[in-house]
């Protein structure tokens, strides 16, 4: 079986009923080992979303089941999704750490599968996504909203 991250997003309505459950594959998986990314990545992409129209944030995580017990808290998860201009979806799952940002699973299945053939397609993707806003329909930052957050709301 393979390892996967679930991560559940909330639903056009309060509690359980409409939420939906995507599986990213776990990045060990598809590499054998975790990237720790620089946090220029993320600052780079928090400066795509400040310029471009077809970059925008979402509060929409609400849960992420990781394949094996972690400490970590919700607000450290974060997901890029892409629609490319062929209308080619890809989903990064990522987590902010003091260390950098970890790249925990990748989604869809397919694109898991193509990088697994060739890992190259991972450093081009994440390069698209921090540099060639053209190249894209729409990219979302999607992140969890803190119970804090909610509470002021």
């Amino acid at each position: 079986m393979v390892r996967q991250w679930v991560v559940t997003f909330e639903g056009q309505k309060p509690g359980p009923a409409d939420d939906v459950e995507v599986g990213f594959v776990d990045i060990i998986e598809i590499l054998g080992e975790i990237p720790v990314l620089k946090r220029m990545f993320l600052d780079r992409l928090l400066e795509q979303i400040k310029a471009s129209e077809n970059y925008y944030t979402w509060s929409n995580i609400k849960n992420v089941t990781p394949p094996e017990e972690l400490d970590l808290r919700l607000e450290q998860y974060f997901i890029i999704l892409g629609v490319d201009r062929e209308g080619r979806k890809y989903g990064l799952l990522m987590i902010l750490t003091g260390e950098g940002i970890i790249l925990g699973g990748i989604w869809p299945t397919a694109l898991a599968d193509a990088i697994k053939e060739d890992k190259k397609l991972l450093n081009a993707l994440l390069f698209t996504l921090a540099e060639k806003p053209d190249f894209w329909d729409e990219v979302v930052f999607v992140y969890a909203e803190t119970q804090e957050k909610k509470e002021e709301g």
